[in-house]
């Protein structure tokens, strides 16, 4: 596998995606609602997405699925088969699967890390079956 990002920084983002998926788990998180951001969205990493892709996140996640599609979605990807044998993914194979499919999509530096933690947020806070029903279309 091509890895994008030093072991530190991996473990860094890792990190990231940890501590903004606890926050959504602890009171007093308001799951308040953009405008026209899909329910269920978390709110701080929709604004993230939108900041950097100058996309709706709904849209840009659309744009995403379809090329994580192989891997999270279908039978005998990584990233799915460690979803339907845990019920969760690893953190690290998540910055390095999503890095590598962000940077052939353009993006790169900060941009790139701020996309792979607001997008793992995302998908791992909605599920990845939830995610491959509606994104990966």
């Amino acid at each position: 596998m091509t890895n994008i990002f030093t072991p530190e920084k991996t473990a860094e983002l890792s990190a990231q995606i940890d501590r903004q998926l606890q926050e959504l788990k602890t009171p007093p998180y308001s799951p308040t609602k953009l405008p026209e951001t899909p329910p269920g969205f978390p709110v701080k990493q929709s604004q993230a997405i939108e900041e950097v892709t100058k996309e709706k996140p709904e849209r840009f996640l659309h744009k995403f699925g379809r090329a994580a599609k192989s891997d999270l979605c279908e039978e005998g990807g990584l990233l799915n088969s460690q979803w339907k044998k845990w019920g969760d993914l690893n953190n690290q194979d998540v910055v390095d699967k999503f890095g590598v499919l962000l940077v052939m999509m353009g993006f790169s530096g900060a941009a790139l890390e701020i996309l792979v933690v607001a997008i793992a947020v995302t998908v791992i806070h909605i599920g990845i079956k939830a995610f491959c029903e509606d994104y990966s279309q």
